[in-house]
């Protein structure tokens, strides 16, 4: 989201219109466009698309490596969960989603997401060292309440 506020900036900095770029000229003629390619937001895309790939493999091979064979579906539910709850906070933001405010909601996204980013690894740091130890959990052999260990009602 950097790279998306750092683009509006730039658009807002050479429009001929400022952070006004939909707007029109007193006369009446609508702005032009910014002399900025329209490939530069590609930049943005990229990171963001790679950023979603990459926690998405992460989240769910934890589901399946360190969650206990029962549990996983419960472990990746909670994992999506925090992902809905993430996109509920973006959905607070689309106020923001209006010129001359598009700098200010990519930089507030941005903060949001570095403090979110922080605060996952002071607390989970310590896990690395512990991996190894991690995937050699035992295989659980509940089954649930009322079926016997073939995974049947009794």
């Amino acid at each position: 989201m950097i790279a998306s506020a750092v683009t509006q900036h730039y658009i807002y900095k050479l429009g001929v219109c400022g952070d006004h770029p939909n707007g029109d000229f007193p006369n009446g003629d609508p702005c032009g466009p910014a002399p900025i390619n329209v490939w530069v937001q590609t930049i943005p895309y990229l990171l963001i698309a790679f950023s979603e790939i990459f926690t998405s493999i992460t989240g769910l091979e934890y589901a399946f490596t360190k969650a206990p064979k029962n549990m996983r579906s419960v472990v990746t539910s909670i994992f999506l969960f925090m992902n809905a709850i993430s996109y509920a906070v973006g959905q607070a933001f689309v106020g923001l989603s209006e010129d001359p405010l598009l700098v200010w909601n990519y930089t507030t996204i941005s903060i949001l997401a570095a403090l979110g980013g922080v605060g996952f690894w002071t607390t989970h740091r310590k896990l690395d060292k512990q991996e190894d130890a991690m995937n050699a959990l035992p295989e659980s052999s509940f089954k649930g309440r009322g079926q016997n260990h073939a995974g049947q009602a009794a």
